[in-house]
């Protein structure tokens, strides 16, 4: 009786590990805070930025109803707030307890980095500072409505992820995250409230905050709930 031919073998899937992933999330933390930390000191320096002007005069053609600008920065402003502590909130009320401390340290880090950071580098606005909205504030480095528009939707946004929410959900969300804070540095410099590298400072600030908020609450680390064996953590929520 001849013999059977064995079936081919089908090639295996790689899939990537959670550490990897984890890992990868604190490498772009350091690497974006490193960033941050050159270009801080390049504009402390005076270093003139040659994109700077044209994307800035750009941006002020774009101004043909300063009012739709002024209510796009507003959601950078009271919203934001509201969407914060309300995921703290959320986080202790879930017993997300340490996940809450994270968050709030970092948010903490966040604000008191950004007028730290103003401090060092006296930037004056693009238009003397008239531009600001908020009384007493006329450092324009880094952009604060950038900085912590991405942080507190981007901190939601990985909650999100984790979750066992729908991928469309998810995937609706994180655009929606990118769509408001390209228009919130879009009328931030249509304001004549910042420099574009004001704007990059404050996704730089941002995203070396995610990359720690992913590390430290990454599953089987300071997560409340731990990792499960071989699978990423996915919550019911």
């Amino acid at each position: 009786m001849p013999a059977v031919a064995a079936a081919p073998a089908r090639p295996a899937v790689k899939h990537t590990s959670p550490r990897t992933v984890d890992l990868a999330w604190f490498g772009l933390a350091l690497l974006s805070l490193a960033g941050l930390a050159a270009l801080t000191a390049a504009v402390a320096s005076k270093v003139v930025f040659p994109f700077d002007l044209p994307l800035l005069t750009l941006a002020h053609t774009w101004d043909g109803n300063p009012d739709l600008w002024k209510a796009v920065s507003e959601t950078a402003n009271v919203p934001l707030i509201v969407i914060g502590l309300g995921f703290v909130v959320w986080l202790f009320a879930t017993k997300r307890r340490r996940e809450a401390v994270v968050v709030l340290l970092l948010l903490a880090a966040v604000t008191g980095g950004s007028e730290l950071i103003k401090q060092l580098t006296l930037r004056p606005r693009p238009d003397g500072g008239t531009a600001s909205g908020i009384p007493g504030v006329i450092y324009s480095y880094p952009s604060g409505h950038v900085l912590e528009a991405l942080t507190i939707l981007g901190f939601v946004a990985i909650r999100l992820w984790r979750s066992s929410i729908a991928l469309a959900l998810r995937l609706v969300w994180a655009i929606l995250v990118v769509i408001e804070v390209v228009l919130v540095a879009i009328a931030r410099m249509a304001l004549g409230a910042h420099y574009p590298t004001d704007v990059l400072a404050g996704v730089l600030g941002a995203i070396g905050a995610l990359g720690l908020y992913a590390w430290f609450t990454r599953p089987g680390a300071w997560s409340d709930k731990p990792a499960q064996t071989g699978a990423r953590e996915r919550d019911d929520t």
